[in-house]
């Protein structure tokens, strides 16, 4: 075998060195495999519902009940508990294994970014996109934690191939349409993952649509299939919707049985009131300097003053005033922002968290929409924006994150180049764009790096796209 030949096995053997030095780099660092795995408090919750899943065939993180009984969770979604859940029940409970596993998708996610590119560009930029995407260092980083990062990154990889793939077979029949029920079953699965990914189904609907009812995408139609396209266009939007509203109904439905409340969870509210509107609220104050010590969880700074958290708690705590006192009293951040840890009802907290939320955001729009937009930047830049404005509580070396930042800030900058230069096609460009807006979108106005890891491929794609017109021709006629 002619290796220079075949990017895709020296990519793929490079993925898996790459991977195995993240292992022993960690285990270096910690002294474990998995000295990262339960970094985040999310991770532990993760772990805990996989547990319960095999152990009670409950989905639930309660770990206090001594009698085999376990409450129903309705604080997560089901998405990357079950993986976890699965790969236990083959491989056992060892947080080692499943941050192995968590690297075997990281090499996959290469892969399927290299697969997708080749069909928008040259093989050689395709294959310098995947590098790049090889070693970043936040999708490197959080690999070794147990968060939903990695295995929502792969999902949105696979829903672009098939979206791609949907598109450019340019046909009815029974093969197209599995194509589309595959496409909305994933994007159904996505949400489930991480409800951040909730507006990506809406892109996906839209662009199945425009790209139906246009032809846009598909390698030279025929004008006889043309003239269908729009009876197919709302034919394969309607099977995509009923296919994703199934699998996420589908969780709606169990929430509904266990707690009364068809909803995808009751964290909504508390993420909007306690992270996104307290965000707004210190950026309208001038405050944000202190961001990280307001809206922290971290146990070292549980005493440490959350002005605008105690503020929130005080209406929250008006809006059950028929409650006892000791009640009323429980209803306080410690207790709600890590999930309800009170005996109310949680939907219930979650709505009138939301109702909070909503207030402070519409309390100036001008300054929900600043401090929104300039939050994406900072997503698509961090860590930047520590190193411009170092926030208190936090150590750092101020110019490692503005040179690490630097870089990231190029690669926005080259996906604006790009764009601005034209001549791109509907195909190549609208998912990666639509998708990271929507991401972007959900996530604002917290500032995390995990939200950004699924964009990183998508933006890498945008930037390295050749300049000549991209959409139907082949890639032996594409230009470098």
């Amino acid at each position: 075998m002619d290796l220079a030949r075949r990017p895709t096995v020296l990519l793929i053997i490079l993925s898996v060195l790459v991977h195995v030095g993240v292992l022993v780099a960690a285990s270096m660092r910690t002294g474990r495999v998995d000295g990262y795995a339960f970094r985040s408090l999310d991770s532990r919750e993760y772990y805990e519902i996989a547990r319960n899943l095999i152990e009670h065939g409950t989905f639930s993180q309660d770990t206090s009940a001594t009698d085999g009984h376990v409450e129903p969770d309705t604080w997560r979604t089901p998405g990357y508990p079950l993986l976890l859940a699965m790969v236990m029940i083959l491989a056992g409970p060892s947080p080692v294994v499943l941050v192995i596993v968590q690297q075997v998708l990281s090499v996959l996610n290469v892969w399927l970014l290299f697969r997708i590119t080749r069909n928008l560009m040259s093989e050689r930029r395709a294959t310098v996109a995947a590098l790049l995407f090889l070693f970043e260092p936040y999708h490197l980083f959080y690999s070794l934690w147990l968060l939903a990062a990695t295995w929502f990154t792969t999902l949105l990889l696979l829903i672009w191939f098939w979206w791609i793939e949907v598109l450019s077979r340019g046909r009815r029949g029974r093969p197209c349409f599995l194509a589309v029920i595959v496409l909305g079953v994933l994007s159904g699965v996505l949400v489930l993952v991480r409800p951040v990914g909730l507006l990506v189904p809406v892109v996906v609907f839209v662009g199945l649509l425009v790209g139906r009812f246009t032809g846009a995408g598909s390698r030279r139609l025929k004008p006889a299939a043309q003239a269908g396209s729009a009876m197919l266009a709302l034919s394969h939007g309607a099977v995509f919707a009923a296919t994703c509203l199934l699998v996420i109904g589908s969780w709606m439905l169990r929430n509904q049985i266990v707690a009364g409340h068809f909803a995808l969870s009751d964290q909504g509210g508390v993420v909007l009131a306690y992270f996104k509107a307290a965000e707004v609220t210190l950026w309208r104050e001038g405050r944000t300097v202190e961001r990280y010590l307001e809206t922290s969880l971290d146990p070292a700074h549980a005493q440490r003053p959350h002005a605008v958290w105690e503020g929130i708690d005080a209406r929250l705590q008006s809006r059950f005033a028929g409650l006892a006192d000791e009640q009323r009293s429980a209803l306080h951040w410690r207790n709600l922002a890590q999930g309800n840890q009170t005996d109310i009802d949680s939907f219930a907290i979650s709505k009138a968290l939301a109702r909070i939320g909503w207030s402070d955001l519409v309390e100036s729009p001008t300054a929900t929409a600043a401090c929104c937009m300039v939050r994406c930047g900072s997503i698509l830049t961090f860590p930047l924006n520590l190193a411009v404005k170092p926030p208190d509580g936090v150590p750092l070396r101020r110019w490692r994150s503005a040179a690490i930042g630097a870089i990231y800030s190029l690669l926005a900058l080259a996906v604006l180049v790009r764009l601005c230069r034209g001549a791109i096609g509907f195909r190549a460009v609208y998912f990666p764009v639509a998708c990271t807006l929507a991401l972007l979108l959900a996530a604002t106005p917290q500032v995390d790096p995990r939200f950004r890891v699924p964009m990183i491929p998508l933006l890498i794609a945008v930037a390295l796209l050749p300049i000549r017109r991209v959409d139907a021709d082949p890639p032996e006629v594409r230009g470098d």
